[in-house]
Protein backbone atom coordinates (compact mmCIF):
# COMPACT_ATOMS: atom_id res chain seq x y z
CA UNK A 1 0.00 0.00 0.00
CA UNK A 2 1.16 3.18 -0.98
CA UNK A 3 0.34 6.92 0.15
CA UNK A 4 -2.99 6.00 1.76
CA UNK A 5 -4.68 9.04 4.20
CA UNK A 6 -2.99 7.14 6.79
CA UNK A 7 -0.10 5.17 6.02
CA UNK A 8 2.44 6.50 3.34
CA UNK A 9 3.88 3.12 2.54
CA UNK A 10 3.05 -0.58 3.93
CA UNK A 11 3.96 -3.88 2.70
CA UNK A 12 3.47 -7.78 4.13
CA UNK A 13 5.03 -9.88 2.45
CA UNK A 14 4.58 -13.92 2.99
CA UNK A 15 7.41 -16.44 2.14
CA UNK A 16 7.17 -20.09 1.10
CA UNK A 17 10.41 -21.12 0.10
CA UNK A 18 12.52 -24.47 -0.14
CA UNK A 19 15.37 -25.83 -1.79
CA UNK A 20 19.01 -27.32 -0.34
CA UNK A 21 20.64 -24.99 1.96
CA UNK A 22 24.35 -23.64 0.62
CA UNK A 23 27.33 -24.14 2.55
CA UNK A 24 27.56 -20.72 3.89
CA UNK A 25 24.09 -20.90 5.50
CA UNK A 26 24.59 -24.18 6.43
CA UNK A 27 28.18 -22.68 7.85
CA UNK A 28 26.60 -19.81 9.48
CA UNK A 29 23.99 -21.91 11.25
CA UNK A 30 26.58 -24.39 12.50
CA UNK A 31 28.20 -21.16 13.89
CA UNK A 32 25.04 -21.00 16.31
CA UNK A 33 25.17 -24.61 17.74
CA UNK A 34 22.99 -26.20 14.67
CA UNK A 35 24.62 -29.78 14.33
CA UNK A 36 23.47 -30.33 10.76
CA UNK A 37 24.52 -33.59 8.76
CA UNK A 38 23.69 -33.69 5.23
CA UNK A 39 22.96 -36.51 2.36
CA UNK A 40 25.88 -36.47 -0.29
CA UNK A 41 27.20 -33.12 1.37
CA UNK A 42 23.08 -31.58 0.63
CA UNK A 43 20.83 -30.20 3.21
CA UNK A 44 17.27 -29.66 1.85
CA UNK A 45 15.19 -27.18 3.70
CA UNK A 46 11.86 -25.41 3.66
CA UNK A 47 11.50 -21.87 5.33
CA UNK A 48 8.21 -19.84 5.85
CA UNK A 49 6.83 -16.53 7.45
CA UNK A 50 5.33 -13.55 7.53
CA UNK A 51 6.43 -10.13 7.77
CA UNK A 52 5.64 -6.22 7.30
CA UNK A 53 6.77 -2.72 7.61
CA UNK A 54 4.71 0.10 8.13
CA UNK A 55 5.20 3.28 7.32
CA UNK A 56 2.35 6.45 8.70
CA UNK A 57 1.78 9.66 7.31
CA UNK A 58 2.36 11.25 10.53
CA UNK A 59 5.51 11.62 11.68
CA UNK A 60 3.54 11.68 15.52
CA UNK A 61 2.46 7.57 14.71
CA UNK A 62 5.13 4.97 14.67
CA UNK A 63 6.60 2.70 12.89
CA UNK A 64 6.20 -0.94 13.00
CA UNK A 65 7.67 -3.84 11.83
CA UNK A 66 7.32 -7.65 12.75
CA UNK A 67 8.42 -11.00 11.15
CA UNK A 68 7.78 -14.39 12.42
CA UNK A 69 9.09 -17.27 10.34
CA UNK A 70 9.74 -20.71 10.79
CA UNK A 71 12.79 -23.46 9.24
CA UNK A 72 13.21 -26.98 8.98
CA UNK A 73 16.11 -28.92 7.65
CA UNK A 74 15.99 -32.61 6.98
CA UNK A 75 19.16 -34.39 7.71
CA UNK A 76 20.49 -37.76 6.29
CA UNK A 77 18.70 -39.80 8.07
CA UNK A 78 15.19 -38.49 7.42
CA UNK A 79 14.98 -36.55 10.78
CA UNK A 80 13.68 -32.96 10.47
CA UNK A 81 15.71 -30.21 12.71
CA UNK A 82 12.92 -27.07 13.00
CA UNK A 83 13.33 -23.69 15.04
CA UNK A 84 11.20 -20.56 15.20
CA UNK A 85 11.98 -16.70 14.56
CA UNK A 86 11.23 -13.17 15.09
CA UNK A 87 9.86 -10.25 16.70
CA UNK A 88 8.09 -7.40 16.82
CA UNK A 89 9.40 -3.93 17.35
CA UNK A 90 7.94 0.31 17.03
CA UNK A 91 10.56 3.46 16.14
CA UNK A 92 8.57 6.40 16.80
CA UNK A 93 10.05 9.52 15.47
CA UNK A 94 8.77 11.40 18.48
CA UNK A 95 8.33 8.64 21.67
CA UNK A 96 5.12 9.14 23.59
CA UNK A 97 5.80 7.39 27.39
CA UNK A 98 1.78 5.78 26.86
CA UNK A 99 2.45 4.53 23.50
CA UNK A 100 5.66 2.51 24.81
CA UNK A 101 3.82 1.22 27.68
CA UNK A 102 0.78 -0.21 25.71
CA UNK A 103 3.46 -1.44 23.02
CA UNK A 104 6.01 -3.33 25.68
CA UNK A 105 3.24 -4.65 27.93
CA UNK A 106 1.05 -6.06 25.01
CA UNK A 107 3.92 -7.65 24.20
CA UNK A 108 4.89 -9.10 27.43
CA UNK A 109 1.26 -10.15 28.08
CA UNK A 110 1.73 -12.20 25.02
CA UNK A 111 5.10 -14.09 26.24
CA UNK A 112 3.84 -14.54 29.81
CA UNK A 113 1.65 -16.52 28.97
CA UNK A 114 4.00 -18.92 27.38
CA UNK A 115 7.17 -18.48 29.70
CA UNK A 116 7.98 -16.29 32.46
CA UNK A 117 11.50 -15.14 30.81
CA UNK A 118 10.36 -15.17 27.62
CA UNK A 119 9.46 -11.34 27.43
CA UNK A 120 13.02 -10.33 29.43
CA UNK A 121 15.02 -12.17 27.47
CA UNK A 122 13.79 -11.27 24.04
CA UNK A 123 13.26 -7.80 25.07
CA UNK A 124 17.06 -7.90 25.67
CA UNK A 125 17.98 -9.40 22.53
CA UNK A 126 15.70 -6.78 20.09
CA UNK A 127 17.71 -4.31 22.38
CA UNK A 128 21.21 -5.75 21.07
CA UNK A 129 19.81 -6.57 17.47
CA UNK A 130 18.29 -3.13 16.72
CA UNK A 131 21.30 -1.44 18.16
CA UNK A 132 22.82 0.65 15.36
CA UNK A 133 26.76 0.60 16.72
CA UNK A 134 28.43 2.65 14.39
CA UNK A 135 25.42 5.63 15.07
CA UNK A 136 25.28 4.40 18.92
CA UNK A 137 21.74 4.36 18.80
CA UNK A 138 19.04 2.21 18.89
CA UNK A 139 16.60 1.97 16.01
CA UNK A 140 13.39 2.90 18.11
CA UNK A 141 12.22 1.41 21.62
CA UNK A 142 12.50 -1.96 20.79
CA UNK A 143 10.20 -4.86 20.97
CA UNK A 144 11.11 -8.33 21.29
CA UNK A 145 13.15 -10.70 19.12
CA UNK A 146 14.25 -14.13 19.09
CA UNK A 147 15.44 -17.03 17.35
CA UNK A 148 16.48 -20.62 16.76
CA UNK A 149 13.40 -21.16 19.81
CA UNK A 150 12.80 -24.66 19.12
CA UNK A 151 11.83 -26.12 22.62
CA UNK A 152 10.16 -27.29 24.79
CA UNK A 153 8.31 -28.81 21.60
CA UNK A 154 7.07 -27.86 18.44
CA UNK A 155 3.58 -27.32 18.94
CA UNK A 156 4.33 -25.05 22.38
CA UNK A 157 6.65 -23.04 20.37
CA UNK A 158 4.13 -22.79 17.26
CA UNK A 159 1.34 -21.39 20.04
CA UNK A 160 4.03 -18.38 21.15
CA UNK A 161 4.77 -17.30 17.76
CA UNK A 162 0.56 -17.60 17.18
CA UNK A 163 0.05 -15.41 20.81
CA UNK A 164 3.27 -12.75 18.97
CA UNK A 165 1.74 -12.47 16.16
CA UNK A 166 -1.56 -11.57 17.34
CA UNK A 167 -0.34 -9.09 19.18
CA UNK A 168 0.79 -6.72 16.94
CA UNK A 169 -3.12 -4.98 16.20
CA UNK A 170 -3.57 -4.77 19.62
CA UNK A 171 -0.12 -2.96 20.14
CA UNK A 172 -0.01 -1.15 17.52
CA UNK A 173 -3.28 -0.30 16.47
CA UNK A 174 -4.91 2.16 19.37
CA UNK A 175 -1.55 4.29 19.01
CA UNK A 176 -2.46 4.58 15.15
CA UNK A 177 -5.99 5.94 16.44
CA UNK A 178 -5.07 8.07 19.05
CA UNK A 179 -2.37 10.16 17.25
CA UNK A 180 -4.11 9.66 13.68
CA UNK A 181 -5.46 13.45 13.97
CA UNK A 182 -2.36 15.15 15.45
CA UNK A 183 -1.07 17.69 13.87
CA UNK A 184 2.15 18.01 12.46
CA UNK A 185 4.62 20.93 10.99
CA UNK A 186 6.76 20.71 8.04
CA UNK A 187 9.84 20.16 10.37
CA UNK A 188 8.61 17.14 11.98
CA UNK A 189 7.91 15.53 8.63
CA UNK A 190 10.94 16.13 7.26
CA UNK A 191 13.00 15.05 10.62
CA UNK A 192 10.40 11.72 10.24
CA UNK A 193 12.10 11.30 6.82
CA UNK A 194 15.55 11.87 8.11
CA UNK A 195 14.80 8.99 10.84
CA UNK A 196 13.17 6.85 8.23
CA UNK A 197 16.21 6.84 6.07
CA UNK A 198 18.54 5.68 9.16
Amino acid sequence: MQDGKVFEKAGVNVSVVFGYLTEEAAKQMRSRGKVLKGKDGKLPFCAMGVSSVIHPKNPHIPTVHFNYRYFEIEEEDGSKQWWFGGGTDLTPVYIDKEDAFLFHNTLKEACDKHHPKYYADFKKWCDRYFYVRHRRETRGIGGIFFDDLDSPNQEEVFNFVKSCARTVVPCYLPIVKKHLNDSFTPEEKDWQQVRRGR
